[in-house]
């Protein structure tokens, strides 16, 4: 355990960045670039990191940036990754720092995950005499979409010597300045479906001489939730979204084909795995008992995001050592997705939250939301919290 006086130094010092975090945020959020395309972001990160001393790589995964800090006697070393791409969502606040591009902004925080961790390389260079580790800060592109940046940066050597590495997100769903901590299954698989079933088409006064594939995708979207509620473990969270259907051309006139595109998530492997079967199942009898064919496709996105349990931990105690006891909420698995999960299957580490959610401050929209805002008082913890990390052996 570290000594008292350490959490002080690094509280007094996180509280002096707190103006420069900020303000590295308003400007990321001003200026939003969707995944790839993160061409000022990154060149706004490589100049801060080189400004700091710091060793820096550009180009890696395109747009990626990594930033080394070298300790000299340390003998392991950690990583923390900050996401960069916003979202293509026009945002609807009336903010100083609105988003300057058009129908794009920083609508699931990653202008502050971005700024907190400059923070956390601009308060590790101040105190380096107490870092024990060798650090390396990657800012990742591309996690909105798959397959994104975490996977790319992975597959270019982003990890190469490094031991551990954390993760941190801000969530409007947790109270302001309280962190949401998990082990073991945190995050859910990504996955997506698209389902094409064929009929005959024909005139809609006459459909007993037509397969029609409208009627059928309607019993194999009904029969599809039956999956959920029947066919798996209730104690198993498994959620399937068939989000779009696209089939017709007027009114008068039974199609061909109807499309249905949908998202499998799920948070065990063994599920994960034996979904694609019982969905393919499913829709070949009904698509069989209507004399309609199908193309069932089913394509893997990211993998369930696991948090080890000596990191997480790890991580929660370092919290509590910073912010008291009451600082630390356990929080349920959630069925979003999140690709720090490539990183965590090759190296030990986790993957927090940190709550910004305060209905005085307005800021209680979801993530992704066109009007999501959060909470600025509490960008100072997410500094301290990776540099006290990098001080503990």
């Amino acid at each position: 355990m570290q000594t008292k006086p350490l959490t002080q130094e690094i509280l007094a010092h996180a509280k002096e960045a707190h103006d420069y975090v900020i303000r590295m945020r308003r400007d990321f959020h001003k200026h939003p670039e969707t995944g790839f395309t993160e061409i000022r972001t990154s060149g706004v990160i490589a100049e801060e990191l080189k400004r700091l001393g710091l060793h820096v790589q550009t180009d890696i995964a395109k747009t990626g940036v990594v930033g080394s800090l070298y300790v000299d006697g340390a003998s392991s070393t950690v990583a923390f990754r900050a996401d960069m791409d916003a979202l293509p969502i026009l945002e609807e606040n009336n903010l100083e720092f609105k988003s300057q591009n058009e129908g794009i902004s920083h609508a699931c925080g990653h202008d502050a995950n971005m700024a907190m961790l400059l923070g956390a390389a601009r308060l590790m260079v101040q105190l380096k005499d107490k870092l024990k580790r060798q650090v390396k800060f990657i800012f990742q592109p591309c996690e909105e979409q798959h397959p994104g940046g975490a996977k790319v940066m992975v597959e270019q050597g982003v990890l190469h010597g490094v031991d551990e590495i954390y993760g941190l997100h801000i969530e409007p769903n947790i109270p302001s300045g309280t962190f949401g901590v998990r082990d073991g299954a945190t995050m859910a698989a990504t996955d997506r479906i698209a389902i094409t079933l064929i009929g005959k088409g024909g005139h809609a006064s006459t459909p007993h001489l037509c397969v029609d594939p409208i009627v059928t995708a309607a019993e194999v979207i009904l029969a599809i939730q039956t999956i959920i509620s029947r066919k798996v473990n209730p104690l198993s969270p498994c959620v399937v979204s068939l989000c779009q259907i696209s089939g017709g051309t007027t009114f008068n006139v039974i199609p061909d084909k109807v499309k249905i595109i949908g998202t499998v998530r799920t948070l065990a492997k063994e599920l994960r795995y034996k979904m694609p079967i019982l969905l393919e199942e499913t829709v070949r009898g009904i698509t069989s008992l209507n004399n309609a064919t199908y193309q069932f496709e089913y394509f893997k996105g990211h993998p369930p995001l696991y948090n080890p349990r000596p990191q997480a931990d790890f991580i929660q105690n370092k919290i509590i050592e910073l912010f008291g006891s009451k600082s630390v909420e356990h929080i349920d698995p959630k069925m979003g997705g999140e690709d720090f999960s490539y990183y965590l299957e090759k190296i030990k580490g986790a993957y927090v939250f940190l709550g910004s959610g305060n209905l005085e401050k307005g800021a209680s929209q979801p993530l992704h939301s066109s009007r999501f805002l959060l909470d600025e008082d509490v960008l100072s913890m997410g500094p301290a919290l990776f540099t006290y990390i990098a001080c503990s052996p």
